[in-house]
């Protein structure tokens, strides 16, 4: 049986450890980030010696491509010797290889050779004279396709498989690549989210803007701009929380932290998306880039450090929803209204306190432990805290209606308005009534956007309106 030599970066890992040390260094220790593009000059195996020294790989916490290891282990079971080769610098493959505990030798780059690409085939001839053979995935293996006497494509696009097929035919084994990447950046980048920033638009139906073309094409602008902000900086906390989050039963699964998203790719799509975010409103509505810098600043800080305070927590979220209105009303050029922004404030306080008592409600019952700063004995508190909210919520509603929307004269038969606090209510109970239970599992607003019961409610409310008009 053949000795088989193992690619690292992209076959036997999801990930690209390159790609890994460099954001750490980025997004962590970034007065060190000049440091290591001077060693550049060097050559790319320096480069490589310099970042593997600086942010040095967590074996443990790489992912691994589990059906091509266990593919490895029942070819070792076999009695196959198996050797990881690869570009990757030597202190890694030793970690990783330690980590597998599968590999007789594992060599990697020196700091002096860049073991990849003819340099790795050339080395591969001169330790198995016999024969070897090799398992790859990308175009940079071609060379060593070649000078195997088989091969093993793995995660291999469409292209270079069929470019290792024509130079060598002996294909022992294949592991297609897993997935759509089109599906894999989708949910990377929260698309399912954007349907927050509708809110964005509630401010040209109350104020009567939807006659006015230039308004509406305003607003929808500003939803768009704002949600591939917004998405930038998902990317952002998803690197940001990379080694914690695949320490976690369910976020490892995420694209960047299961490795189907490289970091760097990650890492510059999610500035390309705010930076197009922040000059495309230069050329329609520059106040619009401002509140989308404050919008992201506020969310990184959320993501940052705030998410893991008490009540604050929950007060950031009420805000960045809060924005949204309030960038709504801007845009519309509508005036601005106190009511609206209070109500807003009171309104998504309660719902971000609601999501938070169902998961003290399910750490209490289950003997598990609650998150962000919360313990489970403070389920009373963001119980009271939250009806207190939805409670001054409908208040302000209910003033706004007797004390401003009827002496204004804009409504022919304003009295059906007072249906519109009281559909309110009716959701407020519900969501609040399903928190309690356990059963609110997603964000109040995405719940709303596919409970048949908040559409309805929410068609009553619009109806009432409509007939005060």
């Amino acid at each position: 049986m053949l000795p088989l030599a193992v690619d690292l970066d992209g076959t036997l890992l999801t990930t690209d450890t390159l790609h890994e040390g460099l954001v750490e260094a980025l997004l962590h220790t970034p007065a060190a980030f000049p440091g290591l593009l001077r060693s550049l000059p060097e050559g790319r195996a320096a480069f490589k010696r310099r970042v593997s020294q600086h942010a040095p790989a967590n074996a443990a916490g790489l992912p691994l491509r589990q059906p091509f290891l266990e593919w490895l282990r029942e070819q070792h079971a076999l009695g196959r010797e198996l050797h990881l080769v690869t570009a990757a610098d030597q202190a890694i493959a030793d970690a990783v290889a330690a980590h597998v505990g599968l590999f007789r030798s594992a060599t990697g780059s020196d700091g002096t050779r860049n073991l990849r690409s003819e340099e790795k085939a050339e080395f591969l001839r001169r330790s198995f004279p016999e024969g070897f053979a090799y398992a790859g995935d990308s175009r940079h293996d071609l060379p060593v396709f070649a000078a195997a006497s088989e091969i093993i494509l793995v995660n291999a696009s469409p292209a270079t498989a069929a470019a290792a097929r024509s130079i060598n035919p002996a294909v022992a084994a294949e592991f297609p690549p897993e997935g759509s990447r089109l599906r894999t950046w989708i949910g990377a980048l929260r698309v399912h989210q954007w349907s927050k920033n509708v809110l964005v638009l509630v401010p040209l139906l109350l104020g009567h803007k939807m006659q006015d073309a230039t308004a509406i094409l305003h607003c929808v602008l500003g939803m768009l701009l704002l949600s591939l902000a917004a998405s930038g900086t998902y990317l952002l906390n998803d690197l940001a929380d990379l080694n914690s989050d695949r320490q976690h039963r369910k976020k490892r699964h995420r694209a960047i932290a299961s490795g189907r998203i490289r970091p760097l790719h990650a890492l510059a799509v999610a500035l390309g998306l705010i930076t197009f975010a922040l000059l495309a409103p230069l050329l329609f509505r520059p106040m619009l880039s401002v509140a989308i810098i404050g919008y992201c600043a506020l969310s990184l800080l959320y993501s940052g450090g705030l998410k893991r305070i008490a009540l604050i927590d929950t007060l950031t979220i009420a805000a960045l929803f809060t924005m949204r209105l309030s960038l709504g009303i801007e845009l519309a050029d509508v005036p601005y209204s106190p009511w609206l922004v209070a109500f807003a404030g009171f309104f998504f306080f309660s719902l971000a306190l609601a999501k938070r008592h169902c998961e003290l409600m399910e750490a209490k019952d289950g003997g598990g432990l609650a998150r962000r700063g919360w313990e489970v004995d403070d389920w009373p508190l963001t119980l009271g805290f939250g009806a207190a909210a939805g409670i001054g919520a409908l208040q302000i509603m209910i003033l706004y209606v007797a004390d401003d929307a009827l002496p204004s004269r804009m409504y022919a038969h304003p009295a059906w308005l007072y249906v519109a606090p009281g559909a309110v209510a009716i959701w407020l109970m519900r969501i609040w009534l399903l928190a309690h239970r356990r059963k609110l599992q997603h964000d109040p607003v995405v719940f709303a956007l596919r409970d048949p019961w908040s559409w309805g409610i929410g068609a009553v409310a619009a109806i009432a309106i409509v007939l005060a008009l």
